[in-house]
Formats: structure tokens, sequence, C-alpha cells
């Protein structure tokens, strides 16, 4: 999909820098809510328009757990919350990587479709490793999507940590990138969107003066910051070995099939998605799809992950 790439750097602060495609339309930078609150988004738009693949989103706040005390207040998960007006928080209890994907998807892409279907949810390595009284999780949302344009394939990779102390939890995204383009672009769009995340860099000077700000500025800081950074990198590499793999799943969840084997002769079959259940298979071929056996003479296939 990008035959050459150039530099895009954060305009405001320049807080970052990532490879971008040429020719195509770049939006994005630091968006500041707050001294605590920075949030990266970068936007790339192909030529054609049909392709928006996204870095982070600005609309996406850090997160407070609803405690004791804020019940106590009458609060609840919606919340405005900005402690000493360091951050503009919005109070919501913690939600695993792959189920804030789908969320996160469907306010995403509900609007550029007449129709988003979820055709696959799963779980996934988290970038970032965990710390003390830190949880980290991630995962990864498919969607079709009907539009007047013709029909396409969204999607989205999240990662959530949350951090609880006391009874006082907080919670954010520290990895973020989503994208949606024509069912049988998808492959190149994961393509550019892995190669513009192996060249993501913080600017470490941008980096040192946020931990200043923080008031946590040592040398294990910054230690942690060279891991995270390796851990993006190790990431992509991870990606990348396994995404032949990952488009041909994507083509068969578009398409509404499952790849099967026979455990007799190990033949290989797309059979139709249906309901929900197992695939099962008779002597002359005929396959039902069936929480339980259709009958004696049906044997079951094996899925393909």
């Amino acid at each position: 999909m990008a035959s050459s790439w150039t530099a895009f750097q954060d305009p405001v602060e320049h807080a970052f820098s990532l490879q971008v495609p040429v020719g195509w339309k770049i939006t994005g930078g630091l968006y500041r809510f707050g001294p605590l609150d920075p949030r990266a988004m970068v936007d790339m738009v192909s030529p054609n328009g049909k392709t928006d693949i996204r870095f982070g989103d600005y609309h996406v706040p850090p997160y407070a757990t609803l405690s004791a005390t804020m019940r106590q207040l009458g609060w609840g998960e919606g919340h405005a919350y900005s402690p000493r007006n360091m951050a503009q928080q919005i109070v919501a209890n913690y939600r695993p990587g792959w189920v804030f994907a789908d969320l996160y998807g469907q306010g995403r892409f509900s609007s550029s479709c007449t129709r988003l279907i979820l055709k696959s949810m799963r779980k996934a390595d988290p970038v970032h490793q965990s710390g003390p009284h830190m949880t980290t999780t991630a995962g990864e949302v498919v969607y079709t999507c009907e539009s007047p344009g013709g029909p396409q394939m969204a999607y989205v990779f999240a990662e959530t940590q949350l951090t609880e102390i006391e009874g006082i939890g907080n919670w954010g995204v520290p990895w973020l990138y989503s994208f949606i383009t024509p069912g049988d672009q998808a492959g190149d769009a994961m393509k550019t969107a892995l190669h513009a995340l192996a060249s993501f860099a913080v600017n470490p000077q941008w980096e040192y003066r946020q931990f200043q700000i923080n008031g946590e500025a040592n040398q294990v800081i910054m230690q942690d910051f060279e891991r995270n950074m390796a851990a993006i990198h190790a990431d992509y590499e991870r990606r990348s070995a396994a995404f032949e793999s990952q488009s041909e799943s994507w083509d068969r969840i578009i398409r509404g099939v499952d790849l099967t084997t026979d455990p007799v002769d190990g033949t290989k079959r797309e059979v139709a998605m249906g309901t929900g259940g197992a695939h099962w298979i008779n002597g002359v071929g005929n396959i039902i799809t069936s929480p339980a056996q259709p009958g004696a003479d049906y044997r079951k296939l094996n899925t393909v992950p």
C-alpha cells in the first residue's frame, strides 16, 4: 500500500516521531489536557480516502475506578474527575484490553458504517509489562462494515493498564491503534500500520521533562522508558512474524467461514461458521454445525484457530 515513507514529528511539543507514507494525509500530534494528561494521536488517510489508520486517540482519557468515596458522593461511571486540575479523568471501572477494544471500535466506526458487525474478539499479548500493583491486558477485535462506499473491514488493538494502591485505582490505554479499509486491502493496511509502529519513537528529552512534571525524574524511570520502547519494537517483530496467518484468518472471518481439518484423512475444508457449535461430517460429506453430535455416523471436524 505504501511505497515510500517520510518522517512525521509531533508539531506541538516534539514529543514523538514516526514514519508515515508519502502522499497520505497526516494529522495529529500531542494534545495536552493537563500537566499529567498528554495524549498522542496520529491519523493517516490514504490518497483515495478509503483507508484510515489511527494511532492513539486524544478522545480517550485516563480513567479512575469507582471508589467507595466516589459512591458516597453520588458519583457513577461517566462522572468527570479532575484531581488538582492535573488531568481530565473519567470515572469508569477497569475494562480488559479486548473489552475496551470493542467499546472503542463501536464508537470509532459506527458513524462510518450503516451496519457494523463484530466478527472476532480475542485476547492478545500486552506490549508493556506489568509492574507492582499493576494489571496489564490486551486484545484485538475485527469487524465487517457495511457502508455506502462498499464493504469494509475495521480493526482495533488495545492495551489497558490498571494500577491499584490502597483501594484507589487508575487506568489508561497506553497502546491503541486501529484502522478501517476496504476488505480486500486489510492486509496492506496492517502492513502499513505495523511499519509505522515499528518506527515510533518518543523524544527522550520530552520524556525526561514529563517525568520532572510528575516529580519522578530519576534513573529508574528512564530505564523503564527504555524497556518500554524495546517492548514496542519487540511487539512489532512478533506481530509481523504472525502477519501472514493472521491475514488468512481475517479473510475467513470476513467471508464467514471456519477452516477445518478432517481427523481421518487430514482434508482441509472451509465451512460456514453457522450459529455456533462444532462442525460435523458424515461418510457422504454432509456437514452440520451443531453443539452436539447430530448422529452416530457423524465425526467432528477440527477447527483451525
